[in-house]
């Protein structure tokens, strides 16, 4: 071989190391480059993450406060309810004692009705012996017997 070619080739040697140095580094570097790159993600995505739970923590609170002011309104709506039943059931209360007392009334009404009918034909009965007797004194004639 010629002295030229191998002193391209020994000088070729430290260019052929330093290429394989370079495409090592060049990978060591885009791995580190990926890994930076995978944790600013994470980083990211956990950012992403926390606000949309703050958005989500926000929404909860204000719908708890919504339900809480709606529990309030039903439960003072239940009370006001309440309120009017047991005015609704004193009325009903007055009411039937009223109609208790007017039933007893009826009765007694128709009691003191059916002893005065009684008495209305005890006093037919007696009076109308009388009046034909009056009757027939007066034209003349016999009374039937």
């Amino acid at each position: 071989m010629d002295s030229t070619v191998v002193t391209t080739l020994v000088a070729a040697i430290p260019a052929i190391a330093a290429a394989v140095f370079a495409y090592r580094s060049s990978v060591l570097a885009t791995r580190a480059k990926s890994q930076a790159d995978s944790e600013v993600n994470k980083l990211a995505a956990s950012k992403v993450d926390a606000e949309a739970f703050e958005r989500s923590q926000v929404i909860y609170e204000k719908a708890m406060i919504a339900a809480e002011k709606e529990v309030n309104r039903l439960q003072s709506h239940v009370d006001r309810l309440h309120d009017q039943l047991e005015r609704v059931n004193d009325q009903l209360a007055r009411e039937q004692d009223v109609s208790n007392q007017f039933r007893n009334q009826v009765r007694m009404l128709q009691s003191q009705v059916l002893t005065m009918e009684s008495t209305v034909n005890a006093l037919r009965a007696q009076f109308i012996p009388i009046s034909k007797r009056s009757h027939a004194t007066e034209t003349g004639t016999a009374p039937p017997a």
